[in-house]
């Protein structure tokens, strides 16, 4: 609106200027005798030098009418050489019979490749405030009645404006302008199409063609423009090598610049098969323009609406996503700011309301407060591995950070969601505060429920420096590891119910790095639960009839070990967690371990001491495991997080039996020694 309004002020002194010629001429019947006269009176008038290279041709009757040639206007003092104003042809005629009755008959003003320069420099000083403050006083129209005014028609051809604002850093530039108008009278109607080409220095080109009826009323500052219709072609970085067709209509454009107001009803814009609607009113259109109003996005395929906008959205692991979006609400919009309020929005099945904008436009900080029903965010992820694919941890190409959006993020803002998942993770009634600025991004709080328990969270992620800094400080509390650990690790080796607590922090700009530096603290306690897949007493079982070289016992009952409660804290260290505290306490084993968990490559390396408390009562061949009562066997664990393998230390357990032996025998010989070493003391004392 800015550039518009100096657009209209530039253009209204150029009407003045050709008005102050056709005056001119009303003293001196020969104008070309007479330039230097001509030039200083515009000079007194503008403060401006004032240059008429081109002839001026006079016609008298039935017009006085006046042709220009070629004319300039000298700019504004540090503004450069350039004229402000330049202009190769022009005409302008006045009818003179209706003078008489004090009724001005413009006819039709033509103006021939016009150059208007407009300009503000890095201080905010602009080239044209100081336009006429050397005016004089004009007198007062005899009688004090204000002349009847109309023009036949304005024709403007091939017209350019330059706008350049260094302070604010614009650069506008509108090549190709035509105007044409209908018979312009105070308060009736005419016809109006304006035609041109915009440019801006980052490289957008929108070519536009205005086309409706308007009504003027100069004497109240009202202007109307009937059934608007505005065609536009984008062009540029972003868009489709032919341009992107954009057209606007609105049932009417009615502008009070008195009260610095506009009312654009029934506006409907269609882009790229999208169609956007709404009624918006403005405010200080002129000064600080604002406008608000009900807007409204029918149901359209984001993916396809991105595409044809030169934005392609990534292959994802459900080829439905992006399929269905739709908004609707109240906007705001400012020159510093744009929202929408009472917003209610559609992606694909989930629905959000609330608030999100851009609250601040100089830095492109959003804002929002949003609830939605429900999401799986794992339906927008890149496709997962085939069928039968062996992937492994180590073996997945490493996630990329994407550090230079995250730099680029400047956010604030409150997410809930009545169902969530998040990297097959289930959540209900989650809620997520999110603040990003100067590449630091903060999720906090970060509360939900989950698998009948609580989740409370802390993550941070420092993308200012060469590489990424993520940190997290995470506690579930009474939840169920049986359905969290099958979403997590597609594995249903662990029951139970209980706490987890993680806090440490990676750095790298990849997963693979990050999880390699990851350095913290974890714990955890479950109770009732069962190591599902693994029979310890079975093993147990087993490794006992090896030693004694007996037949291998038939499994009896089901692969499952129950427990009553297991718990460890463990420190990380460069992505490996170390423990040495693991307790287990089972009905007839205490279990005790100690060993490593590789994050990185999911893999594990435990050893487990089982002592035997007691002999299960209803345990295959009990009586005969009898001796196992007391014992304490090695167990060793190996595998993956997701299939663990359990078994005994056959060899420790053996080596442990012959040590036994060993040192039951060394006893016996010990004692055997002692008995004949005293006989022969005996036999030497005679006793």
């Amino acid at each position: 609106m800015r550039i518009l309004r100096y657009a209209l002020l530039a253009f209204g002194g150029l009407v003045l200027l050709l008005a102050a010629l056709l005056a001119y001429v009303l003293v001196f019947f020969d104008p070309n005798t007479h330039k230097q006269e001509l030039a200083k009176l515009v000079r007194d008038q503008t403060g401006r030098e004032f240059s008429l290279p081109g002839d001026l041709k006079l016609r008298l009757y039935p017009w006085l009418a006046i042709e220009v040639g070629r004319a300039t206007l000298g700019n504004a003092p540090g503004f450069g050489a350039e004229p402000m104003l330049e202009f190769d042809h022009a005409r302008l005629g006045v009818k003179l019979l209706p003078l008489l009755h004090r009724e001005i008959e413009i006819g039709a003003v033509t103006v021939e490749s016009p150059t208007i320069r407009l300009a503000v420099d890095a201080a905010g000083h602009d080239n044209w405030s100081d336009l006429g403050k050397n005016k004089a006083s004009e007198p007062a129209t005899p009688g004090g009645a204000t002349p009847k005014l109309s023009v036949a028609s304005v024709r403007i051809v091939n017209g350019t404006l330059h706008y350049v604002d260094r302070k604010g850093g614009s650069d506008i530039a509108v090549h190709g302008f035509n105007l044409e108008t209908g018979a312009l009278k105070p308060g009736q109607p005419f016809d109006l199409q304006l035609a041109g080409t915009v440019q801006q220095a980052k490289g957008l080109e929108v070519q536009l063609d205005l086309r409706g009826q308007a009504t003027l009323d100069t004497d109240a500052s009202r202007y109307q423009l009937a059934s608007p219709t505005l065609k536009l072609q984008l062009k540029g970085s972003g868009f489709p090598a032919e341009g992107l067709p954009v057209e606007v209509r609105f049932a009417s454009i009615d502008a009070d610049l008195n009260a610095q107001t506009v009312k654009l009803p029934g506006l409907e814009m269609r882009a790229a098969g999208a169609t956007l609607s709404g009624a918006l009113s403005g405010s200080k259109i002129l000064d600080a323009p604002s406008f608000s109003g009900p807007v409204q996005l029918a149901n359209v395929s984001l993916r396809d609406l991105l595409d044809k906008f030169g934005t392609k959205l990534p292959v994802t692991r459900d080829a439905a996503v992006f399929g269905a979006f739709s908004f609707s609400g109240t906007l705001a919009a400012s020159a510093k700011a744009i929202m929408l309020s009472g917003l209610k929005l559609r992606l694909d099945d989930t629905t959000a309301t609330g608030r999100a904008g851009i609250s601040d436009l100089d830095t492109s900080a959003l804002a929002f407060d949003l609830k939605l029903d429900r999401v799986n965010a794992d339906r927008y992820l890149t496709p997962a591995p085939a069928a039968g694919a062996k992937q492994t941890a180590a073996a997945s190409p490493p996630t990329p950070i994407p550090v230079e959006l995250l730099r680029s993020l400047n956010m604030h803002g409150t997410i809930s969601v009545g169902e969530a998942v998040f990297a097959g993770i289930q959540y209900q009634n989650l809620h997520v505060g999110l603040n990003a600025a100067d590449g630091r991004v903060r999720v906090f709080p970060s509360e939900a429920q989950m698998y009948g328990g609580q989740y409370h969270g802390d993550i941070g992620v420092d993308a200012s420096g060469k590489l990424a800094r993520i940190s997290f400080d995470e506690h579930v509390t009474g939840v169920d590891f049986a359905p969290l650990f099958h979403d997590m690790f597609e594995t249903k080796h662990v029951t139970g119910r209980g706490n987890a607590s993680i806090k440490a922090s990676g750095v790298g700009n990849d997963s693979t790095a990050l999880l390699r530096t990851l350095t913290g603290t974890l714990e955890f306690h479950v109770d009732n639960g069962a190591f599902e897949g693994t029979d310890l007493w079975y093993e147990i079982r087993r490794a006992r009839a090896l030693l004694k070289q007996e037949a291998i016992p038939a499994r009896t009952g089901p692969e499952r070990t129950p427990f009553t409660a297991v718990s460890a804290t463990g420190r990380i260290t460069n992505g490996v967690l170390a423990n040495d505290d693991l307790l287990a306490a089972l009905q007839y084993l205490q279990v005790k371990g100690h060993g490593t968990a590789d994050i990185a490559s999911g893999t594990l390396d435990y050893h487990l001491d089982a002592t035997v408390l007691k002999i299960p009562d209803n345990a295959a061949d009990a009586g005969g495991a009898s001796d196992l009562s007391g014992f304490t066997i090695p167990v060793l664990v190996g595998g993956t997080f997701g299939a663990p393998k359990v078994r005994p230390d056959v060899a420790a357990l053996a080596k442990a039996r012959v040590q036994k032996e060993i040192d039951k025998h060394k006893d016996e010989l010990k004692q055997k020694l002692q008995d004949k070493l005293q006989d022969k003391l005996k036999g030497l004392f005679g006793n």
